[in-house]
């Protein structure tokens, strides 16, 4: 088992501090910038990880039950329909929207299964003091994959969808309906409860930990971004993380240029995401085509206007204000600006937080599809904006993924040099 190290470096600022006390059960946070570097609980770690493991378990269950059986039923003049989840992502693929269907089904079928069984192949094991193989690449997996998860947002996207179904036809709730409710809080308390750092330590094998005092010139100390471990690495070169193996950089390499453009395609792909059709009804031979604005308006006039705000937000503003800000730590960090620093690491984490948002849009045109399909009377099918849009979405997730919050703090360094 790993010793702690006191020693760490700031994932967000880069700072190398000291950590002199580390709370039973609370968080330790970043003396220049406020980030979290360490949460602990105070919970014994075979309990932890027996109670997490229950959880997990449960959930995997959830996650069958979800998708096996319908999330809602329709009886539209006489027709009754029923959709799985699994059937919306058929529904897209056979209306060769594949692109579409592969980020449906990753964010709410692919992302959530490999995570939770993950953890049960890991935590099932060392619940029996047993360390299972290749466990620390496989956890590093499943913390990458859970960025891609998305049941939260697949459950808001529902209850948009009842709302608008509900003006055409009787809305019924299935089972799944409950059963993702459950599951998403199920999800939610296993990445509250687990203590990463304990498990990091239960199956990793045996690190010494670095000399801080003793570093080679040359060598320079930052925390693997994955298992936030210490490690040295050399000016210009690159190493793997002992513990996870994932290639630790000193800084993500060629952060500026991938984030610019990526940040220029999804500012492209914006344009059309809002001027064409996300959704396109045919009714009675006539066939009308909603963009994400007119979708919003459509909320409004019914007389849902708290659905009809969260639609505006999520969809408008969540994918324009991600697009602002990265535009302006990019020009900041090009241009080596020191306007405010901790506030801009803050808009930094904004935009990690917010960008998962905008997919309600995709989930609610991809259910009301998949239901709706009553040749001669109504025919809803998913509009080609809906692939746009979806691709601004991803384009602005892997943009703030690939920029390095560390670079604001570097520009400060140098000046004050």
């Amino acid at each position: 088992m790993t010793q702690f190290v006191p020693v760490t470096s700031c994932h967000d600022c880069g700072l190398l501090q000291q950590i002199s006390h580390m709370p039973e059960d609370g968080a330790v946070k970043c003396c220049r910038c406020d980030a979290t570097l360490r949460k602990r609980q105070r919970v014994e770690p075979a309990k932890s990880i027996e109670h997490t493991l229950a959880l997990v378990i449960t959930a995997l269950v959830l996650l069958v039950i979800s998708n096996v059986y319908p999330i809602i039923q329709v009886d539209a003049e006489g027709h009754e329909m029923a959709a799985t989840l699994f059937g919306c992502v058929k529904y897209l693929f056979n209306n060769e929207m594949e692109l579409l269907a592969g980020l449906v089904f990753l964010t709410t079928i692919g992302a959530p299964l490999i995570q939770l069984s993950g953890l049960l192949y890991i935590l099932l094991p060392v619940n029996f003091n047993w360390i299972p193989p290749f466990a620390p690449q496989l956890y590093r997996l499943v913390r990458i994959i859970t960025s891609w998860s998305m049941l939260e947002v697949l459950m808001l996207g529902i209850l948009v969808s009842i709302v608008k179904l509900s003006a055409l036809s009787t809305v019924v709730p299935s089972i799944a309906l409950w059963t993702f409710a459950l599951l998403m809080i199920l999800i939610a308390a296993i990445l509250s409860d687990l203590d990463t750092e304990m498990l990091w330590e239960q199956i990793s094998p045996k690190i010494k930990p670095i000399d801080v005092q003793n570093i080679k010139q040359g060598i320079q100390l930052t925390n693997c971004h994955n298992c936030n471990l210490l490690c040295s690495v050399s000016a210009g070169h690159e190493t793997c993380c002992p513990r996870c193996n994932a290639v630790v950089h000193l800084r993500k390499p060629n952060s500026l240029t991938r984030c610019t453009a990526l940040v220029i395609a999804a500012a492209v792909l914006y344009i059309p995401a809002n001027l064409l059709p996300v959704m396109v009804v045919t009714s009675l031979g006539k066939t009308e085509g909603d963009t994400i604005i007119s979708g919003v308006i459509y909320l409004a006039k019914t007389g849902d206007m708290p659905l009809a705000i969260i639609l505006f937000i999520a969809s408008i503003c969540v994918p324009t204000i991600k697009l602002i800000i990265l535009t302006l730590l990019l020009m900041t960090v090009h241009f080596k600006s020191q306007w405010r620093p901790i506030e801009r690491t803050r808009l930094y984490r904004l935009t990690e937080f917010i960008g998962r948002w905008s997919m309600v849009d995709i989930f609610v045109d991809t259910l009301m599809a998949a239901l709706i399909q009553i040749q001669g009377l109504m025919v809803i099918e998913v509009g080609i904006g809906a692939v746009a849009f979806g691709a601004v979405v991803v384009l602005t997730m892997l943009a703030a993924m690939a920029f390095d919050p560390r670079l604001i703090w570097d520009n400060m360094e140098k000046v004050n040099e």
